[in-house]
């Protein structure tokens, strides 16, 4: 027999231990209380479990958002892409856009500067319409100057004339007043064409009084009708005055609108300047019509245009 066997023997043929009293009831009480140990750490166990898996939440939560973000910005920067691509496409037609806006700007530019050539070319003619008028009245001016100068030439060969008969007075009467009168009518051919040298440099409109155009004037003594004795004479502007004056401005400060409308009048020889600068020599009886508060000639009236 080996000792194996020997072993097994004697463990079969061992007394049996007998436990003790109330070892059982012991036992079982000992592992309800160990159950219900056990059980209490569990009913309170959530706490420690939310502590420790709160970290791994809240990266999955901000992993979550950052995943979100990522999806927000690669969708956003594909539409950018596609926006970019479509500008790229249009790029020819926006550049075609601005060569055309760049031709219609350049033509605007030529457009109003052929308008602003146009207008100074329209009024540069009426400038030289004006100036051809105004040279023919002083080329009319010089005839009558040269007329007055022939006349009064005549006057004074005729005043030095010892008549032989007393009817040749009348003749020589006759072509004194007729001296003066075409004097006259060179006055008011003179004064009219100041008044209308004045108007350019003031709105298109004749001068309120005599002193405003002495500027334009030579002397004073134009305002005096050689058929007028009673004005005093004057040298200059300074002393001058409404003594000095033998001529009635009817229509003063009027515009050149209505050439027709008589300016300036001789009270003495009936001589009339117009507002267009001519001078006309009515008859003795022909008398001046007002309309809508202008002065007019009569019509049908016989006189002798300068």
């Amino acid at each position: 027999m080996n000792e194996i066997e020997k072993i097994e023997k004697l463990l079969r043929n061992a007394p049996r231990i007998k436990p003790p009293n109330g070892l059982r009831e012991k036992l079982q009480t000992d592992i309800s209380l160990s159950s219900l140990a056990a059980e209490e750490p569990v009913a309170n166990n959530w706490r420690p479990l939310v502590r420790r898996w709160l970290p791994a939440l809240s990266f999955s939560a901000l992993f979550l958002a950052s995943l979100v973000a990522i999806a927000v910005q690669s969708n956003t920067l594909s539409e950018l892409r596609r926006e970019n691509q479509t500008l790229r496409a249009s790029q020819p037609d926006l550049e075609q856009l601005r060569q055309q806006n760049s031709e219609y700007q350049k033509l605007r530019a030529e457009n109003e500067k052929l308008g602003q050539l146009l207008k100074d070319r329209s009024e540069l003619q009426k400038l030289r319409d004006e100036i051809g008028v105004l040279r023919e009245q002083l080329r009319q001016l010089a005839l009558l100057q040269a007329e007055n100068q022939r006349l009064l030439a005549a006057n004074k060969a005729a005043e030095n004339r010892v008549p032989t008969d007393p009817r040749e007075e009348d003749p020589f009467g006759a072509a004194r007043r007729q001296s003066a009168r075409i004097h006259c009518i060179n006055n008011i051919k003179q004064i009219s064409l100041a008044a209308r040298l004045w108007s350019k440099d003031n709105g298109d409109n004749l001068p309120s009084d005599f002193l405003s155009m002495s500027n334009e004037l030579n002397s004073p003594k134009t305002l005096i009708c050689p058929g007028d004795t009673n004005r005093a004479e004057s040298l200059n502007w300074s002393g001058f005055g409404p003594a000095n004056v033998s001529y009635e401005l009817i229509s003063p400060g009027i515009s050149e609108v209505d050439p027709a409308v008589v300016y300036l009048r001789c009270p003495i020889h009936n001589n009339v300047g117009l507002v267009d600068g001519s001078a006309h020599m009515l008859g003795p009886n022909v008398r001046l019509i007002q309309k809508n508060g202008k002065w007019y000639r009569q019509a049908g009236a016989i006189e002798n245009p300068n």
